[in-house]
């Protein structure tokens, strides 16, 4: 008898939730293939994405309840899974892209949870310009810095632009650097991402 697949119902949640919640499905289920449900098209887009980076197999049905995702694993899964070469974050605002700057914070805020979900090994995060705001106290970011760097983040930010914020003393995560070892980092490791 053939064993139904695990199921993920992830509609009703925002984003990252549906993509996040998948993923971690797919990571513990020990079948081959599980199915998630979605009720919106975003969230049926991304998480065919990210089912597609890691090389998985993907079904879309549309019910009249949501889209079932259908998503099948490699036979090498567990490879896609392993932490890659070490990643720098060079985070130079507390607000992510142009335009609402209340969006932006959203979206840097969603950004960490959704880096925070995918752990820190090898990951690299230094904080620059009024980017620093998000490693000290009051921070939306906060606990999901803390979670990257008890998972192996190493976590920098400028002193130079905590002491023009005057946000030294309120440093809640990570070491306080300067600009010769951020050049260091950004000269050795291979993949730098600038936000």
């Amino acid at each position: 008898m053939e064993q139904q697949p695990d199921v993920v119902d992830v509609r009703g949640l925002v984003c990252p939730q549906p993509v996040i919640l998948t993923r971690q499905a797919l990571e513990r289920s020990q079948q081959d293939r599980i199915t998630a449900v979605v009720d919106n098209e975003t969230a049926r887009d991304n998480i065919v994405k990210m089912a597609r980076s890691l090389s998985c197999g993907v079904e879309v049905d549309q019910r009249g309840d949501g889209f079932y995702i259908a998503i099948t694993k490699p036979e090498d899964f567990g490879a896609a899974l392993e932490p890659q070469e070490n990643l720098l974050f060079l985070v130079a605002s507390d607000s992510l892209g142009r335009g609402s700057e209340d969006l932006g914070k959203l979206l840097m805020k969603n950004l960490f949870y959704t880096l925070s979900e995918q752990g820190g090994l090898g990951k690299v995060i230094i904080f620059i310009n009024s980017g620093v705001k998000l490693a000290c106290t009051g921070s939306p970011a906060l606990d999901f810095l803390f979670e990257l760097q008890q998972d192996g983040a190493e976590i920098f930010a400028c002193g130079t632009c905590l002491d023009y914020f005057k946000l030294k003393d309120q440093l809640s995560v990570g070491q306080v650097t300067n600009l010769y070892t951020i050049l260091d980092y950004l000269q050795k490791v291979p993949r730098v991402i600038y936000l």
